[in-house]
């Protein structure tokens, strides 16, 4: 067997999930579909965008991989038409590592060790973990080796409402949904933020603190360590169950800082992607749960890093971001398989966008996220569904 064809596609959609609860009319950098919203100083776009792959084998086996690409995913394309794709064409996809190694060490000496690069290689990664599955019958989390559950408890990402009142009551709503609990995006200065997680617990909580639902915060890069430590304070008043990327991504060491003054653990893993990352936070024990995102690593990287978290004794979410649908089942599956598991990030906008061309659809059943149990991932892409959204479509072929 070996990979015969490659074809990318860049997915972009016309909808977008303003998380935070913003409202109001986004001013874009020129012509380009992307803008700052103006609590934070993240780019953002006005459409869900991502980046698919799909290897075919010589003998009609398909794997379908995504590389969680929300801003220029055309990044993420040309790097897998130009360079990681012709590497593997020819080569048999079963040997996932060896491959995963080789498209890792192409660049890393010329420091291309993190961002679009490892985002590509996330979708190579994953599609040949789904070929491998469908290859042998059996599902991603089997080849993790084995679910410890195939349900995954979740908190909702966002509450979608313009003010603190309106974000309580949706609260509320996901925690009748079943969810065990809801993420608050704040940065929007030491006064608001203590006055909405105030809020939250008190408006979720039945038994009063640390009673069932989950109340996370993301407080966006914003603020420097005092700050942070004095938001903090409230946090652990509140029995919050984690403080998200409350300092500059840079600032380990702050970090650090303020994992020791907190009881409110510190959450951090979106803007890394490697276990060699990861474990410079892990020595200055400046992490406390471990957030690996999978369509921006791969199922084989962050499974070395759940296993050196575990080896930390720390727990791992899995974070996920603006991702349509492979990316999801992908970080199902790992999640399923991890003894460390903690909770899993969900996206509701963008399961619904993913399911318009998934098949079979992922579902939610009582705010528990079922793995589907097919072959490799468990789902395949709908080409004839998706075509609408695709804006590049590339093909590297022998």
């Amino acid at each position: 067997m070996h990979i015969e064809r490659i074809d990318i596609y860049v997915v972009k959609i016309g909808q977008q999930d303003r998380f935070g609860g913003q409202v109001g009319q986004q001013r874009t950098l020129g012509s380009s579909t992307y803008y700052f919203e103006t609590e934070w100083q993240e780019v953002y776009s006005t459409l869900s965008q991502s980046c698919f792959l799909k290897l075919t084998t010589d003998d009609g086996l398909e794997g379908w991989g995504e590389a969680q690409a929300p801003i220029v995913p055309e990044a993420a394309g040309t790097l897998l038409t130009e360079m990681l794709g012709p590497m593997i064409l020819g080569l048999d996809p079963r040997r996932q590592a060896v491959l995963y190694d080789r498209l890792y060490k192409s660049m890393n000496v010329r420091g291309h060790t993190t961002g679009f690069m490892i985002d590509a290689i996330a979708a190579i990664d994953i599609a040949l973990w789904d070929l491998r599955g469908r290859h042998y019958g059996a599902p991603l989390c089997e080849l993790l080796g084995g679910p410890f559950r195939t349900r995954l408890p979740a908190y909702v990402s966002g509450i979608r409402a313009p003010s603190i009142a309106e974000r309580v009551q949706v609260a509320r709503q996901n925690r009748a949904a079943g969810y065990r609990g809801v993420k608050a995006y704040l940065g929007r200065g030491l006064a608001s933020d203590a006055a909405e997680l105030q809020a939250l617990q008190s408006g979720t909580s039945e038994g009063g603190p640390g009673s069932a639902f989950e109340i996370e915060a993301d407080l966006y890069w914003k603020y420097d360590l005092a700050t942070a430590q004095r938001l903090g304070k409230v946090a652990d008043e509140c029995q919050i169950a984690w403080l998200e990327s409350p300092l500059p991504p840079e600032d380990i060491l702050g970090h650090a800082a303020l994992a020791r003054s907190l009881v409110t653990p510190v959450a951090v893993g979106e803007p890394l992607r490697t276990a060699y990352e990861f474990q410079h936070w892990l020595r200055h024990e400046a992490i406390d749960i471990l957030q690996p995102d999978v369509p921006r690593a791969g199922v084989t990287e962050c499974k070395k890093i759940a296993d050196l978290a575990a080896a930390y004794h720390r727990p791992v979410a899995l974070h996920v971001g603006v991702c349509l649908g492979v990316g999801l089942a992908a970080t199902w599956h790992l999640a399923a398989s991890l003894p460390n598991f903690h909770i899993q990030e969900h996206q509701p906008v963008m399961l619904d966008l993913a399911n318009r061309f998934l098949e079979p659809a992922l579902e939610v059943v009582a705010g528990q996220l079922v793995v589907p149990m097919g072959p490799g991932l468990g789902v395949r892409v709908d080409e004839a569904r998706l075509a609408p959204y695709v804006t590049h479509h590339w093909t590297v072929a022998e």
